[in-house]
């Protein structure tokens, strides 16, 4: 929470895996409340929050906690004089397609206004990006890769990417995106 507070952000995006499908919650619950006290926080599902099978109370959790749950759906960001849209898309763990629900969140979207996704899955980019019209992509799920060598290696291996992968921490730029 410190280091969050050091950082002095407008709001906080949380691209899922904060709640563990094995250790106990009360500390990925503290952490939402306390984050979504003093920023506008926003929240999508991770593979985590669904293997627990839970992932339903484990959003009832979040909202009650004061983040807001995006779910194939858009919220707007006022910042100053300037909107930014919010749009989520819940874990591809989700029975619901991948497709439907990336054009329902891109629909509800100010087009005129700058465009977040978030979406766990980054190496998922080309779908996201041929499906609505974002500025940015926020992800997490590569956990930085497993192994990293700063400046030399960025992630030995990371869920879904395998080795070496692609898409493993930082900024990538995808036809714009």
């Amino acid at each position: 929470i410190a280091a969050v507070e050091a950082e002095s952000p407008d709001a906080v995006l949380l691209v899922g895996d904060i709640f563990d499908d094995v250790l106990p919650w009360d500390d990925s619950e503290a952490l939402v409340r306390s984050l979504a006290a003093q920023y506008p926080c926003y929240y999508v599902t991770g593979n985590h929050e669904y293997w627990s099978g839970e992932v339903d109370e484990i959003c009832r959790i979040i909202q009650a906690a004061g983040a807001v749950v995006l779910h194939g759906s858009s919220s707007a960001l006022r910042i100053d004089d300037q909107t930014i849209n919010i749009c989520g898309i819940p874990d591809p763990s989700d029975p619901i397609s991948t497709s439907m629900v990336l054009q329902r969140a891109a629909s509800d979207a100010d087009p005129d206004a700058f465009t977040v996704l978030l979406a766990h899955r980054p190496e998922r980019i080309e779908k996201y990006d041929a499906t609505g019209d974002f500025d940015l992509v926020v992800s997490g799920h590569a956990h930085g890769g497993q192994v990293r060598i700063p400046g030399v290696l960025n992630g030995l291996y990371a869920p879904n990417q395998g080795f070496f992968p692609e898409y493993a921490g930082g900024l990538y730029e995808v036809d714009g995106t």
